[in-house]
């Protein structure tokens, strides 16, 4: 019998002979949240999560059924306290190796409600708001090779983010 007239048969799902081996990518966002004179808010990262003591973008996955829009808002709030004046513009989006997993990291961007005050999450140690450019600048070849040594995965990811930095730069 085809699946064509299996009534229990989902339209979406392609018959077994025509499924393809396909990679599957966990979700992630992150946020370039900017304040009102043009500063970019970075998170410390705490002890036990990935990239350990270092500054980045809040972001974090997106939950099964929301919308990555929804989910790079709802990382800054759950994040930072801070809100966005209106719904995140996307910037770019790259793979990452991350916990374990293969991720696509979809990156926005968006005015911060308000004088852009952080109240941390536990997930965090400490946060600073930076020039843009400063923060693209930490990503650059030399930075890339110095910080990844010889781990390649890390040298993918960090050229990945330097290569977002100035996507969003060109964006301003």
């Amino acid at each position: 019998m085809s699946d064509d007239l299996d009534p229990n048969h989902d339209p979406l799902d392609p018959p077994f002979e025509t499924k393809l081996a396909l990679p599957m990518f966990a979700l992630s966002t992150v946020i370039y949240a900017e304040r009102a004179d043009g500063a970019i808010l970075l998170l410390q990262r705490a002890a036990g999560s990935a990239m350990a003591g270092l500054y980045f973008l809040p972001g974090g996955l997106v939950d099964p059924g929301e919308e990555p829009f929804e989910a790079a808002a709802r990382e800054l709030r759950e994040e930072s306290g801070l809100e966005l004046d209106g719904p995140p513009r996307m910037v770019g989006c790259y793979p990452m190796w991350v916990y374990g997993h293969d991720m696509l990291q979809l990156s926005f961007r968006g005015r911060v409600r308000g004088d852009g005050e952080a109240v941390i999450s536990h997930e965090h140690t400490a946060h600073r708001w930076i020039d843009p450019e400063e923060f693209a600048a930490q990503f650059s070849d030399d930075a890339v090779a110095a910080l990844a040594g010889a781990d390649d995965r890390i040298a993918r990811l960090l050229t990945h983010i330097g290569t977002d930095a100035r996507r969003y730069l060109s964006l301003r």
